[in-house]
């Protein structure tokens, strides 16, 4: 399955230029911000603020189990996921490493990408609803290849 990152706002544009057969959509809003206009049949919108710590607006294992409801009626051959929160950086790439983690797919891409931030708790329970074990070292590690990517891209464009 392909799995494209992205803004709302991108999505936006660019699904008005392409083919959108085989498109699905999982788009995620802290806001209510015409998420529904987004042009794909297929889609789970979902509303959840890009916090790391437990609360009732946060990441929940209700939602993941949506994502995963969501996920199982795709066909991973032929479809396109686009995955898209309000800045495209945190929600979605969690999501997107999961999503790439259970389909036996290598999840680094996101953690070595200096663009994402994946949210550590939407990845911690998504993997837990997707029956991946992590542990709180494994999730640390993660992290910091993340951290690492930025820091190293940081460090270059002050060359």
């Amino acid at each position: 399955m392909k799995i494209i990152i992205s803004s709302i706002k991108k999505a936006k544009l660019d699904l008005k230029k392409i083919n959108i057969n085989n498109i699905k959509a999982i788009i995620i809003s802290s806001y209510n911000n015409d998420i529904e206009i987004i042009p794909i049949e297929n889609k789970l919108v979902l509303n959840f603020d890009d916090i790391t710590e437990i609360s009732s607006s946060s990441f929940s294992p209700l939602i993941a189990k949506k994502i995963h409801s969501f996920i199982d009626k795709l066909d991973v051959k032929k479809d396109k996921l686009y995955i898209c929160c309000d800045s495209g950086e945190s929600r979605s790439p969690a999501i997107a490493a999961c999503i790439l983690r259970k389909n036996g797919e290598n999840e680094n891409q996101i953690w070595r990408n200096y663009n994402y931030h994946p949210n550590i708790l939407v990845y911690k329970i998504l993997c837990k609803e997707f029956g991946l074990h992590n542990t709180n070292l494994s999730l640390k590690y993660k992290k910091y290849i993340n951290d690492f990517a930025l820091k190293k891209k940081i460090k270059s464009s002050k060359k």
